[in-house]
Formats: structure tokens, sequence, C-alpha cells
């Protein structure tokens, strides 16, 4: 890890503020970024509760051969409720959050619906990354006072006791004009 992921990884992003942060390995599911410049948090409530339920919007999408199956696929905005207290908050809109979403040029997916991702609460597990260094520091340089809220990617894994991780969301927003 290098002095500069280090440096972001020691401030909190702003959308995870409002959160218990634990440090974690980011879960081995195929969509959640990996890397040595990848950072990866379990987040729990301030209550004192680790276990969340979390409510993503929804779009229908047509699947399989031939497109005969239609599945609702979670799109952001994502919030994560507390089963204990009720406190919910939101975790992640790619239109505030993330490198487009803090240039203003974030763009939230179309969505049919909302519901909540499970019907139970679980293990919530967030991976972010900060992947262009050159301008992680140049940005340092120039004095921005929050370059840890302009992380690269952005992934949430959930895992509901006795069951295996899912990916939730996965955003990777480098399609930057200026690279």
């Amino acid at each position: 890890m290098s002095d500069l992921i280090a440096l972001l990884g020691a401030r909190i992003p702003a959308n995870l503020a409002p959160f218990m942060l634990a440090s974690v390995s980011a879960p081995a599911v195929r969509g959640v970024p990996h890397g040595p410049d990848v950072l990866a948090r379990r987040l729990g409530c301030p209550c004192g509760s680790w276990e969340l339920k979390l409510r993503t919007a929804r779009r229908r999408e047509r699947r399989g051969l031939f497109g005969r199956k239609t599945v609702a696929a979670p799109v952001a905005p994502v919030h994560a409720a507390c089963p204990v207290c009720g406190r919910e908050v939101l975790l992640f809109d790619p239109a505030q959050h993330g490198w487009h979403g803090r240039h203003g040029d974030g763009v939230r997916p179309r969505a049919d619906d909302e519901a909540w991702f499970a019907n139970a609460a679980g293990e919530v597990v967030v991976a972010y990354a900060y992947r262009v260094e050159d301008a992680y520091r140049a940005m340092l340089a120039d004095g921005c006072p929050d370059p840890q809220d302009w992380f690269d990617c952005f992934a949430i894994v959930f895992r509901a006791a006795g069951a295996q991780p899912l990916l939730v969301l996965s955003e990777e927003p480098y399609r930057r004009l200026d690279r």
C-alpha cells in the first residue's frame, strides 16, 4: 500500500461517516475491485448493531437465452437501515458520491421501483479505491480538503447469516475525460 493510499484510507469518505467502520479484507466476490489501492470497510450502526438492511432502487432487465427471464437488478441509490434502532442513511448515490458525483456529472441509473435487497439484515461491506494516484497527489498539492470523498470506484457486498456474500452494486466510474 502506498503512502498516499494509506493517507486517504486514514480519512473517512463523507458517505461513510454516519457509520461505525471496521477495516476488513475485500470480499472475494466477482465484480468487487481488488488490489493494494482498494480499501474495504464493514459498516455498523452507531447504536452498536453490525447487522444492516439495504434498500435499493431496482431496474427490471431481460436476461437469459433470448431474454426470456426478467429479473430485478439493484441499482443506486442504496440506503442502509438498522433493524435495531430504525435509523436509515443514504449509503451510495453516484450523483452525489465519488469522482463523478463530486464533479457534478454523476448519473443515477434508471430505476423502475425500490425494495429491500434482502428480507433479513446482514453484514454490509463496502470496497472503494483511489487508483489514479497522480490525480490525488495533485489534489493534495492544490489544498483539496476532502480527497477521500473522490474515490474512483465503489462496491457494496451483503452477506446474510450463514449465506455466501452477494454483490449488491459495483460502480467503476474510471471514464474520466481528462485521461
